[in-house]
């Protein structure tokens, strides 16, 4: 468990699963930028069966209350084996726990980690649709700066969309820290 001031990040357990998978389908907490997962409680399941949502490559930790109430998840994915950039993904799962500042410190948590833990990792980035204002003051809150926008590079909801692409290098977060 990564511990922080007002939250930690664990592992996903086998007891959350079905939890997990009713989050990432309501709609409201998803909000306008994310399209409805297409997997189902089986499919999710055995994905976990499978690695338990950890590898050296990638995975999940759940965003939870110091008493251990989940707020959300962030997760990280190895772009290829032949670059060092690293992709991260955070969400809540209640509007109401948006705004107080859990995901910028899971996000910071989970950026330690990883620079402290694997030598390979060199960049992070972020890819935030455009509109979506919380997630970048999250992402600069964070440390990372907008690299560039990425036109038409995301299809949600029958239209191509622009998104913008936030990174942090190592140097950058030992100069941070």
């Amino acid at each position: 468990m990564l511990t922080g001031t007002t939250v930690a990040l664990r592992p996903v357990s086998a007891l959350d699963l079905d939890d997990l998978h009713r989050h990432l389908l309501d709609g409201e907490a998803r909000g306008p930028w994310y399209p409805l997962p297409r997997t189902s409680l089986t499919r999710l399941r055995r994905s976990f069966e499978d690695s338990g949502f950890w590898s050296e490559d990638d995975g999940i930790f759940l965003i939870v209350t110091p008493e251990g109430g989940v707020l959300g998840l962030i997760s990280w994915e190895r772009l290829n084996s032949d670059t060092p950039d690293v992709e991260l993904g955070y969400r809540l799962f209640s509007v109401a726990d948006m705004g107080a500042g859990a995901t910028t410190e899971a996000l910071r948590l989970l950026t330690s980690y990883l620079f402290d833990t694997s030598a390979r990792t060199n960049r992070l980035r972020l890819v935030i649709h455009v509109d979506n204002v919380a997630s970048r003051r999250v992402a600069e809150k964070g440390g990372f700066s907008k690299e560039c926008t990425a036109r038409e590079a995301w299809h949600h909801c029958g239209t191509w969309h622009d998104v913008d692409v936030f990174t942090l290098t190592r140097a950058e977060w030992t100069a941070q820290r």
